[in-house]
């Protein structure tokens, strides 16, 4: 009888935790930066960013804490909401809330970037990270469900993009 091997067994939940991290990142990490983008063309919102924009590397880096405590009381709520038996409303909250602050990071990290490559060892741990990522985009690539799911997203981006040109079509004309 062989014994199991304990190294093998615990990279595989790694493998899948890091794979579905970088699906994440893959499908909403872009398109959530752009959508906070819009919102930062608000005057008020504006002049943070072009705050922000002026920060040093560390104070710069204190941002990140925001999204994680903006972010943490609702990942409690929702929480609650499963252990008080509302599943549905406990994962939908958890789910907007992941959303919300993927976007918050998307956009802080997108202002604060300049700034953070100033540091050295920032850029060189960013270069690990890709380099991660890019190993775990090979091990998605090759995943046929990837490539239909990946398919199946662009479809769809591509049917609301139709839909949301024809109804801003459609309200220019009432105007």
């Amino acid at each position: 009888m062989t014994r199991p091997n304990w190294t093998e067994l615990w990279k595989l939940p790694l493998l899948a935790l890091w794979l579905l991290l970088v699906l994440c990142e893959d499908l909403l990490w872009e398109p959530l930066g752009r959508l906070m983008a819009w919102f930062g063309r608000w005057a008020p919102i504006a002049r943070i960013e072009a705050a922000i924009g002026r920060l040093p590397p560390y104070a710069a880096m204190l941002l990140f804490i925001i999204p994680w405590a903006v972010i943490l009381p609702v990942k409690l709520m929702a929480l609650w909401l499963i252990a008080d038996g509302r599943p549905g409303s406990g994962i939908l909250l958890f789910v907007a809330g992941e959303g919300f602050g993927m976007a918050f990071l998307a956009r802080l990290y997108a202002l604060c970037r300049p700034a953070l490559y100033r540091l050295a060892w920032f850029v060189r741990l960013e270069g690990l990270v890709k380099r991660w990522t890019a190993w775990a985009h090979q091990q998605i690539d090759r995943i046929p469900l990837w490539h239909r799911l990946k398919a199946a997203v662009r479809l769809l981006r591509d049917r609301l993009h139709r839909l949301l040109s024809h109804w801003r079509a459609r309200l220019a004309v009432l105007r």
